[in-house]
């Protein structure tokens, strides 16, 4: 009988600069490391650090390059409407809960909608769940 060992997710910490993906480590084991390693990464070497649970290092590169793109655009939100930064994050978590409750085809008709143009956020939750669920978003 074949063994399969399946990979359990672990915690890494992903270290980016402008959406690119500078390194990702295994997160240290105790809060001391932790707050050494983000202290580093930021002030020396001005990274954000991202921490994710995945399988693989490639699959934590890719929970944090999405984790990026979500602060982005609640940030470029911020920015361009002048509301606080709960504000935009309360708003976002409607727009996903909106997005997910739509059928594909639901989905599909406010993509094609022109809904970039007068609400990007929105926009955004509905592309983050259209590729959530594996839908074309082109």
């Amino acid at each position: 009988m074949p063994v399969t060992l399946a990979k359990a997710p672990r915690s890494f910490t992903v270290l980016m600069q402008d959406g690119t993906v500078h390194g990702v480590l295994l997160t240290p084991d105790t809060q001391e490391d932790r707050d050494l390693l983000h202290f580093d990464a930021h002030w020396g070497d001005c990274l954000d650090l991202f921490e994710v649970t995945a399988i693989d290092r490639y699959a934590a590169s890719i929970q944090a390059i999405a984790a990026h793109d979500r602060a982005t655009a609640i940030e470029d939100y911020v920015i361009r409407v002048g509301v606080s930064h709960s504000a935009a994050r309360t708003l976002y978590r409607g727009c996903r809960v909106w997005a997910r409750a739509l059928t594909p085809a639901g989905r599909a008709s406010w993509l094609a909608n022109g809904l970039k143009g007068y609400a990007p956020l929105k926009h955004f939750a509905l592309i983050e769940a259209m590729r959530e669920f594996g839908e074309p978003t082109g």
